[in-house]
């Protein structure tokens, strides 16, 4: 397993370089159009760094499945459930990594409002200017906590849609190889995974709505932009449930699929 998992890292460490070296340059070049430079950078370079993990995921799994340069891995000693395993490890370990980085991001830029304003930087000042970066921006109490938990959901919900992105393509070269429009009908299956996990959702969460006050209460309290980390949680906690035990049904299942059916 470590094995693959460093195999994955080997492939892609260029990449990851010369992306972080991108948006390294790109932050230095905004930090030169001032402050709103910087908070600009806080907010568009997660969305960037996602974009490019969901992509770079998915597209290496695509290369190993439909390209011959991947054909050596399912040729090793390592069963399907391995093979996937390590995929889905390597993309929870690089996603917390850029996770990592943009925090960094974050106190980096912070010490740099700091600056520019004439203040005295010390550690409770970048958190300070860090939340009221973030509380003026939204315009709710928000902080680095909220943002945290924030970023950390995101990153389960993207994991549990690729796992739905690898489910699909594994169908696609297993039971659907020799179908002729395998690849559209996959591609329906993706569709409609997502689907049913979003319904699931919203389902459990209006259950909860209807047998908790506590949840019945929270979109009042999200209303007046009053909510803090418990609040925040409880809101999420259900979809992050719903992401966890899709990620690991649909691992499984494609982890079958290329230990049983795969046709490269």
């Amino acid at each position: 397993m470590l094995n693959l998992i460093k195999y994955e890292f080997i492939r892609k460490y260029r990449l990851v370089f010369m992306i972080l070296i991108t948006i390294l340059a790109l932050n230095l070049f905004l930090l030169t159009r001032g402050v709103g430079g910087s908070m600009l950078f806080l907010v568009l370079s997660p969305i960037v760094l996602y974009v490019f993990y969901l992509a770079d995921i998915i597209r290496m799994y695509s290369d190993d499945l439909n390209k011959k340069t991947g054909y050596m891995l399912f040729m090793t000693p390592n069963s399907g459930y391995k093979i996937i395993s390590s995929k889905l490890l390597t993309a929870i370990l690089e996603g917390f990594g850029l996770l990592l980085i943009y925090f960094l991001f974050i106190i980096v830029n912070s010490i740099y409002i700091i600056i520019s304003i004439g203040e005295v930087v010390d550690f409770r000042r970048i958190l300070s200017s860090i939340n009221n970066i973030l509380s003026g921006s939204l315009g709710y109490s928000f902080n680095l906590i909220y943002l945290f938990i924030t970023l950390f959901s995101i990153l389960v919900f993207i994991i549990a849609f690729i796992t739905t992105a690898y489910t699909a393509m594994t169908i696609r070269k297993s039971l659907f190889s020799e179908i002729k429009f395998g690849g559209l009908i996959s591609f329906i299956i993706f569709l409609l995974i997502n689907w049913i996990t979003t319904y699931v959702s919203s389902w459990l969460y209006g259950l909860l709505s209807n047998i908790s006050p506590y949840y019945e209460s929270m979109d009042i309290i999200l209303s007046t932009g009053r909510f803090n980390q418990e609040t925040l949680i409880m809101i999420l906690l259900p979809m992050i449930s719903v992401a966890i035990i899709q990620t690991i049904t649909l691992t499984g299942f494609s982890g079958y699929l290329l230990e049983k059916k795969i046709n490269l």
